[in-house]
Order: C-alpha cells, then sequence, then structure tokens
C-alpha cells in the first residue's frame, strides 16, 4: 500500500506491536513512543472526511468504525452514515501477515455482499486506503530510522526522524515530526526517490481517550497529495475502547433471497 496513497489515519490499525521504551534517545524509541500514545486497536470511532477532489469538487462522508485484532489477523469494520444514499453500506478489511488480504462490501439495496481483495486500487474504491498504514507494527522491523535533527511545528519543539524501507534505501523517504514534550507524532512527509515532497499530512487536537491513561488520539487530520492534487480533512467525532469485540462483529451475510 502506498503511504501517500490518503484518505487518513486508519493505518493504524496493526500499531499495537510497538516495542517497549524505556529510552528517548534513539530514533526508533521516539517513533516507537510516539506511536504507544495512541489508542490503535480493540477500538471504535466515528469520523467525518472532507475530500477534495483534482478539480475542486468536494465530497463529504461520515462512518462508524470498528477495528480489531485477533492473534495475528486485523479487522475493520466500517459502516457509512453520510452520504445519505450510501448510508448502510458496510465495509469489512481482513489482514493477515504477508498476505494481500480482503475486502468485502455489503450494499443494503440489494443485501448482497461481493469480495475483492485488498489492492491499493480497492481500497481507494471502498474509501478505506489510510496514510498510516504502513507504519504500524511492521515498520520497526521493515524501515531504517535515522536523527534528522529537530524543528518547530506550530510553536512546539519537535524531533525530526527519518525512515527509508531497509530493502530499498534509495527509494522514498518518511520524515516524521513528533513533540519533543508530548511525543504526539504531529506531522508526517513522504518525499520521492527525488527528493520531492509528494504527501503531507499532519496531526492535530489531540484528546485523551476516556478509560485508558497515557492513550490520546489526534482529533483532526489534514493530508494534502501533491501528486493527485487531492486534499483530505478528517475530523474524528468519538474514539472508545472495545476490549470485548470478537471476530462475529465483523462478519458480514448476504439477506437472504436478495
Amino acid at each position: 500500500m502506498k503511504p501517500y496513497s490518503s484518505l487518513f489515519i486508519l493505518l493504524l490499525i496493526s500499531m499495537d506491536c510497538v516495542m517497549p521504551v524505556n529510552a528517548q534517545g534513539s530514533p526508533e524509541e521516539i517513533f516507537s513512543r510516539s506511536l504507544d500514545q495512541m489508542l490503535t486497536n480493540q477500538m471504535e470511532l466515528s469520523m467525518r472526511i472532507e475530500a477534495t477532489d483534482n478539480r475542486g469538487r468536494i465530497t463529504e462522508k461520515e462512518y462508524d468504525i470498528l477495528m480489531a485484532r485477533f492473534e495475528e489477523t486485523d479487522m475493520m469494520r466500517m459502516i457509512m452514515q453520510q452520504p445519505e444514499r450510501a448510508k448502510g453500506i458496510t465495509i469489512v478489511i481482513t489482514q493477515q501477515p504477508e498476505e494481500e488480504g480482503i475486502i468485502e462490501v455489503f450494499t443494503p439495496s440489494n443485501g448482497k455482499v461481493r469480495k475483492m481483495k485488498a489492492t491499493p486500487e480497492n481500497l481507494e474504491r471502498v474509501g478505506s486506503s489510510f496514510v498510516l498504514a504502513e507504519y504500524g507494527s511492521s515498520a520497526l522491523e521493515d524501515m531504517a530510522f535515522t536523527h534528522a535533527g529537530t524543528g518547530e511545528l506550530e510553536g512546539d519543539p519537535c524531533y525530526i526522524v527519518e525512515a527509508r524501507e531497509k530493502e530499498n534505501p534509495s527509494g522514498k523517504l518518511v520524515r516524521f515530526m513528533i513533540g519533543e514534550n508530548t511525543y504526539h507524532l504531529r506531522q508526517i512527509e513522504v518525499l520521492n526517490e527525488t527528493g520531492e515532497v509528494v504527501s503531507l499530512t499532519r496531526l492535530a487536537d489531540f484528546q485523551p481517550v476516556e478509560g485508558l491513561a497515557g492513550k490520546a488520539y489526534p482529533i483532526s487530520i489534514h493530508t494534502e497529495n501533491f501528486e493527485d492534487h487531492t486534499v483530505n480533512k478528517i475530523e474524528i467525532l468519538q474514539v472508545s475502547h472495545r476490549p470485548e469485540l470478537k471476530e462475529e462483529d465483523f462478519k458480514l451475510e448476504p439477506v437472504t433471497g436478495a
């Protein structure tokens, strides 16, 4: 999956496997500590998305979302609430390590469930391609991190951590800005092989998750893709911990006789 293929932050779906942090010196530890603050699994959230395409047309959508991990299987269920004509359409994505994954789509108008492979193109089609997806449990294992100094974002001092895929050190580079005082992940830049910024994501207004000490979530997420000239503004309406989730909560069944 392209890390700059946008829509939003649910790429947090597999971030619950980050390493424990006992210090803050290395870039891996800074990155890990930043992710460890966010509630990324066994959770429910609602969000509003304002998407602007390359012609300036704006589309607004709202989703109710469940996310959970069962052993090594990550699952996400998205129920569309807006626009009204699409209300009730339900999308379930199932992903296992080193596999492409499966997308299932239930359409209430005909009561049918259709399946497709979770390719980047199909994830874009169903509105489920999220900008952080690659930086989860595999990031610390598959990517090489380096310090790139410090900087300031909206008045806050930040660590700058850069990462490249170990198997492709001359490929794209991802630059993270992480708050020095809060360890909030504030900004993600993706640069292509020639050093051009192709995507910029900013995360803001971190709020604590009720009932979970030390966990927070960014309420506002803004992503701009400079290659396809699109912009996505995401507002997280609510987040809650759902430790009781079961695989049955992610099952889609066609309507009998449809």
